[in-house]
């Protein structure tokens, strides 16, 4: 049997009916009624156009930002110590994406602070020896 991306995209009319909607002052519940979203996906986008406006959400996805490990902890912190919500987080560093904030402070609670520096990835190089 093969497997199927449950990923849905969606095209650049239905984002921009989205941020049509979001501008208006209308939050993620009205969002998903208007436009028939899962709620989840509509809550994901007004987050995202809180943070970053219009483009955050026509361009979400697209880009894979590398972010410092001092705004990572700055993020966890706040959000641990100083109680903060994962939305007021988001807006007040500037990352539009609820699943990296989460997946920062899941890290953070499993491994410690080490967890969130970046590492490498992929294949190492080989080794080439210059004669």
């Amino acid at each position: 049997m093969a497997r199927t991306n449950s990923r849905k995209t969606y095209d650049a009319e239905t984002r921009r009916r989205a941020v049509k909607v979001l501008a208006s002052g209308s939050g993620h519940r009205a969002l998903a009624g208007a436009l028939g979203l899962p709620e989840a996906t509509a809550r994901q986008w007004a987050r995202a156009y809180a943070v970053g406006g219009a483009s955050a959400v026509m361009n979400a996805g697209k880009t894979h930002r590398i972010y410092p490990y001092e705004l990572k902890l700055s993020v966890v912190k706040d959000r641990f110590e100083g109680g903060k919500s994962v939305r007021d987080v988001m807006i007040k560093y500037g990352v539009p994406s609820e699943s990296s904030v989460k997946t920062w402070c899941r890290q953070y609670k499993e491994r410690g602070a080490d967890a969130l520096i970046d590492r490498p990835r992929g294949r190492k190089p080989k080794n080439r020896a210059v004669s």
